[in-house]
């Protein structure tokens, strides 16, 4: 069973860059942890955007919710403009926080969910960004003071590449082709891999099937296999052991 719908206030929207910051005053309901995700919709529902965003928040607590968001469509501008937010969630499954360095890598607005992460990681981390330009890389003040930033046509595995082999687990989240060579990297030299992906989703707990990815070989829901996975699960023409 998912977890119950809520109605939570706005409690401030701020530009990041090229992005916009939503806080959210949390009821003291559950949060999760890092990498899960939520429904999120504006309240009441636009006209012309009745499916919620699934989104990962950049950071949680008792006290708020935040999402940084690429406002795009009427859905991303309803929830920016918006006094109160329907919010489902948490869902999915999260990252598992292994002991000992981290390296992390963001890709674009992948990076959002990445402040939550930097905060409870119990070791040592490496922060690394890629973004298209300038103004997008603005938010990573929010996630990492000493990240690594590289801005297009530099990819973001290129200083990963630098890095590796390294006693280290990896956490990455970004577009699809940024997270296959992530993963492929980190295949070449065994080091243990995580990947938050994205997929479509319109329920969120996987009645639709709308976010069905590729997944040990099979065609499986993002929703309730993830978002988070073990690289090889999902390394193109690979699989996990």
């Amino acid at each position: 069973m998912p977890p119950d719908r809520r109605t939570l206030q706005v409690a401030r929207v701020e530009a990041v860059g090229a992005y916009t910051l939503l806080v959210l005053r949390n009821d003291g309901g559950e949060v999760g942890a890092p990498g899960q995700f939520f429904m999120l919709q504006a309240d009441p529902e636009p006209h012309g955007a009745y499916l919620p965003r699934a989104l990962s928040a950049a950071w949680a607590d008792a006290g708020e919710i935040a999402f940084l968001l690429d406002v795009r469509g009427d859905g991303t501008a309803a929830l920016v403009g918006a006094a109160q937010v329907s919010v489902l969630g948490p869902l999915g499954h999260g990252f598992e926080l292994h002991h000992g360095p981290a390296i992390l890598v963001g890709g674009g607005i992948g990076a959002a969910i990445l402040p939550w992460l930097v905060r409870d990681l119990p070791g040592p981390v490496t922060t690394l960004l890629g973004f298209r330009e300038q103004r997008h890389a603005v938010c990573a003040a929010l996630i990492d003071a000493d990240a690594t930033v590289v801005l297009e046509p530099t990819y973001v595995t290129e200083p990963l590449a630098r890095l590796l082999p390294a006693d280290a687990t990896v956490y990455a989240c970004g577009p699809d082709a940024m997270l296959q060579a992530v993963a492929a990297l980190c295949a070449e030299h065994a080091v243990p891999c995580l990947l938050a992906m994205e997929a479509a989703m319109a329920c969120g707990f996987g009645a639709c099937y709308g976010c069905a990815v590729e997944i040990d070989g099979e065609w499986k829901r993002l929703c309730i296999e993830g978002p988070v996975l073990e690289a090889g699960r999902v390394l193109a023409g690979g699989h996990d052991g």
